[in-house]
């Protein structure tokens, strides 16, 4: 065997190297490792010795050749929205979890529209819901500001003589924040399904076992299809005060959900830039670093953000809501 047997031989998939550069890598070889000549003296010595230097000339050879040959191009392995999704909801599941007696979430909402006026404004309000650890229940909505968002409805706001557009923070002093929703329906993530806070932290950490148990709560005479409604309680339960396990199971829940698309690259027209799990008129936005949810948005037929909830803070603290001056039914009893 020569020792360009020997180089395919060792090197299979490589392609056949060119004349010139066979011709190029002996030249270099030979002159940089010269074989000495054998004296007489030395021609009993054992044929090893003489083996071992083209043993060692057939190396360098397979050496130059293999930094002559380009190596082919190795190209990135694409990793779909799905797979993003899974591993944010197994960086989340994985997340510790901050201790505390009172579990606080705001929500800062924004929402596009005409207001009245004939150019479109902007609406922000401060939503706040929080449990306490003897069933009680707090929940405001404050007005933030309201302005308008496009050059154009700018210029026609400054033309009407800038007039002060509400709701907005000072529009009335009656009535500084107010109650956003029924408080004893705080709990509730679907007709029919209204957890304690303790059955809600114990409900399962796999999607397969988190679908079986939302399900034996399912009443066909109170929801008339049962998808729908098992897609709505996955959705409240992200938003809610269960264990980052169950809501990393309620990320792949809804993943799985006819209907349900998972999205990569959300465009942010309210800053919320993530992955998304996209339904008719909506989708949920997440950050894939965290897992953490990021906020939702509602979309126009065209797929146009038009409003949003942005989560500004959720989690457990010691520290007790303070209810705003003058809320008037902000606080109740589960």
């Amino acid at each position: 065997m020569n020792e360009f047997q020997v180089i395919d031989s060792v090197m299979p998939d490589v392609p056949p190297p060119s004349a010139d550069q066979l011709t190029a890598a002996r030249a270099r070889v030979l002159a940089a490792a010269p074989i000495p000549p054998v004296s007489r003296a030395r021609i009993g010595m054992k044929s090893w010795t003489g083996m071992a230097l083209v043993a060692a000339a057939v190396a360098l050879v397979v050496g130059a050749v293999v930094i002559l040959v380009p190596r082919p191009a190795v190209e990135p392995v694409a990793v779909t929205p799905m797979q993003k999704l899974e591993g944010a909801a197994a960086r989340l599941a994985a997340a510790p979890e901050a201790k505390g007696r009172f579990w606080r979430r705001d929500t800062e909402e924004v929402m596009r529209t005409k207001n009245g006026y004939r150019y479109q404004v902007e609406e922000r309000a401060m939503d706040v819901l929080a449990f306490g650890p003897y069933r009680e229940i707090y929940g405001w909505r404050e007005p933030m500001s309201s302005k308008p968002y496009t050059a154009e409805g700018l210029k026609a706001w400054r033309r009407d003589g800038s007039p002060k557009l509400c709701p907005a923070q000072g529009c009335d002093k009656n009535m500084p924040a107010y109650s956003s929703t029924d408080l004893r329906l705080g709990l509730e993530l679907a007709e029919g399904l209204k957890p304690t806070l303790t059955e809600l932290r114990n409900l399962p950490k796999e999607p397969a076992a988190l679908r079986a148990r939302l399900l034996e709560s399912y009443d066909p005479q109170v929801a008339a299809e049962r998808e729908p409604w098992l897609t709505g309680a996955a959705s409240r339960l992200i938003d809610s005060p269960a264990t980052p396990g169950t809501r990393a199971a309620a990320y792949l829940l809804l993943a799985k959900s006819p209907g349900v698309k998972v999205v990569d690259g959300v465009p942010g027209t309210f800053g919320l830039h993530g992955l998304g799990l996209q339904y008719a008129g909506g989708q949920l936005v997440i950050d894939p670093g965290t897992g953490q949810l990021l906020g939702r948005q509602r979309l126009t037929p065209d797929g146009v953000a038009w409003s949003a909830e942005i989560v500004r803070k959720a989690g457990w603290s010691d520290v007790r809501p303070v209810v705003p001056p003058r809320c008037h039914g902000c606080t109740a009893q589960l």
